[in-house]
């Protein structure tokens, strides 16, 4: 079995990789007009079996490397939290107003305690 580090480490990036897939998953439709067609939609719907396994996975891993789901739950939600508006602004150009900013930084304290 891995050092519960690196199951720390891996549950995150397997995390940060699926927000990722998300933000293509349901707002891609915003951005290419391949999403907005049935193709796009099929994509979407197949997209969610692998990134299922990918949360289902990371929950496993991550409950062994922090020892309890709070820890996962927070490190999920940080996660999408930074991805989301990261992608929304390189994508769509919307702006990271000083309320998006605080949240971002909210988020990388939440991610900072859980790994303390």
């Amino acid at each position: 079995m891995m050092e519960k580090s690196h199951l720390i480490v891996i549950t995150i990036l397997i995390f940060f990789m699926n927000n990722v897939l998300i933000w293509y998953q349901l707002n891609g439709q915003l951005v290419w007009d391949f999403w907005k067609s049935w193709k796009g939609i099929t994509v979407s719907l197949l997209m969610g079996v692998p990134i299922t396994a990918l949360f289902w996975y990371a929950t496993k891993i991550g409950y062994v490397g922090f020892g309890n789901l709070w820890s996962v739950r927070f490190m999920g939600f940080a996660t999408s939290m930074m991805t989301f508006p990261i992608m929304t602004w390189l994508y769509l150009g919307e702006t990271l107003s000083i309320k998006t900013i605080i949240t971002l930084l909210l988020s990388i304290i939440i991610m900072l305690l859980q790994l303390i």
